[in-house]
């Protein structure tokens, strides 16, 4: 107790009320008032004011800019058998085109249609006034016949590159099993389909358990050489082997430098069986030779070798 407290009830015997009531006295609440703001009204004319202020801003940047970048030099690196004036000339960039609006994937497209040997394109803009066009040109193209006995060359992804003849086919790897038809330079080969043998050329009889001719689906069969072919330049063995065979799908058949013939199954995993074939060819003698099973499915992830005898 307060010592000021004490000492007024010791001289009146009675305690202060007034600060006691002061004490217990309830305290006033002050109210809060929250004005509310209507929302403004959407004023369209105002915000189509803006729109076009912004839009007319953009344009006049990329108008002065494409007035200001122009092409005048166009750079390119990569070409061998090509020359840089049939570059220029194939990927069809005048004088002065905006290079802000240059449509890169039309120039690729023009110089692959009119450059078969061209592989890989990339364009590329030099602020102010250079377009920089690097090339990558085929380094192995493979030889297939057409329906008319004709040869012609496909890059890796089946593409015509070129025609060519029986003796010069030779020097490439060929393709066998499939034919190509209607072969256009720069276009995608275009299986041609297996004729099956008419009626009147059929001299045996048929039989209740003869079973009809099925067509034989090329398109496939084009596709899987393609698939080969594109996992031997992954692997790195383009220009060693002889010849990839696709008579037979689920036996698909290179010829490995003359020396080894690799059954390779179906096109699953065939970067593994290549690389596989590869790397068991290298622990091998050079003057060995043999069959190769690399189907994976007699033995599953192991190749098997037999050497070529004497009476094979």
């Amino acid at each position: 107790m307060d010592p000021n407290e004490r000492n007024r009830m010791h001289l009146t015997g009675k305690p202060n009320r007034r600060k006691a009531s002061a004490e217990n006295r309830p305290v006033k609440e002050e109210k809060i008032q929250i004005q509310y703001t209507p929302a403004k009204p959407f004023n369209r004319t105002r915000f189509l004011l803006h729109l076009v202020t912004v839009v007319a801003v953009v344009f006049a940047v990329i108008l002065g800019m494409s007035i200001f970048f122009k092409s005048r030099n166009v750079m390119v690196s990569g070409a061998e058998k090509y020359t840089e004036w049939e570059v220029k000339e194939a990927a069809g960039i005048a004088e002065n085109d905006a290079l802000l609006t240059l449509n890169k994937a039309k120039v690729t497209t023009r110089i692959r249609k009119a450059l078969p040997y061209v592989g890989d394109v990339r364009v590329g803009i030099k602020l102010p006034d250079t377009v920089m066009i690097s090339i990558k040109e085929l380094d192995v193209v493979y030889a297939i016949a057409d329906n008319n006995g004709g040869w012609w060359l496909l890059d890796a992804g089946g593409r015509v590159v070129d025609t060519t003849n029986v003796a010069s086919a030779e020097n490439y790897t060929k393709i066998l099993g499939v034919k190509i038809q209607n072969a256009v330079i720069g276009e995608q080969a275009v299986a041609a389909k297996e004729e099956l043998p008419s009626e009147e050329n059929t001299q045996t009889e048929t039989t209740e358990t003869q079973l009809p001719p099925v067509e034989i689906p090329t398109g496939q069969m084009l596709e899987a050489a393609v698939q080969v072919i594109s996992a031997l330049e992954k692997c790195g063995v383009m220009g060693t082997i002889v010849s990839v065979d696709v008579t037979d799908l689920q036996e698909l058949t290179i010829w490995y430098e003359n020396r080894y013939e690799v059954n390779l199954g179906n096109t699953v995993r065939l970067e593994e069986k290549i690389a596989a074939v590869k790397s068991t060819i290298k622990k091998l003698g050079e003057y060995q030779s043999g069959y190769m099973d690399a189907s994976y499915t007699t033995w599953p992830d192991e190749i098997y070798v037999r050497p070529f005898d004497a009476n094979s």
